[in-house]
């Protein structure tokens, strides 16, 4: 053991050292560039999420105050939620941008054909699934990408 220390060691006393410098530096830049790179998506992804919430408030998370015209109060912010989801597209990992906008293209096909009367005509017991539980499942699956 003690031959491969001295040999290691006599390997550095004749190596130069600014390789190894070069290569620390390399790694250094490399780490604050990965935790710069994880902080702004952290930020972008929060922002994502509140953007979402604030432009669905009273809906989501919990329906408490739901609209008398659902239908036209969705499509009046559908230009804002747009902004927001074009914006965000940047941080989503390319593979994952097909779930994206097929998640954001349920949403607005959605927001296009829900009424006052397709929204309060369900009835608990036959078993379908409401229009503010599909709303809250849609705008759940937006909001997933943001993790």
């Amino acid at each position: 053991m003690d031959i491969f220390l001295t040999q290691i060691s006599g390997y550095f006393t004749k190596v130069p050292m600014w390789p190894i410098v070069l290569l620390a530096l390399a790694i250094t830049c490399a780490g604050i560039y990965e935790i710069y790179n994880r902080k702004r998506h952290a930020s972008d992804a929060n922002k994502f999420r509140l953007s979402i919430h604030s432009i669905l408030s009273g809906l989501y998370p919990e329906p408490v105050n739901w609209p008398k015209d659902i239908g036209l109060y969705l499509r009046k912010r559908l230009p804002a939620m747009q902004e927001v989801i074009e914006e965000f597209r940047y941080n989503v990992p390319q593979e994952n941008i097909p779930n994206y906008n097929k998640d954001w293209l349920s949403y607005c096909q959605f927001c296009d054909e829900i009424t006052d009367d397709n929204c309060n005509a369900t009835d608990p017991s036959s078993g379908d699934v409401s229009k503010k539980q599909v709303f809250h499942t849609l705008v759940s699956n937006i909001l997933r990408h943001g993790n």
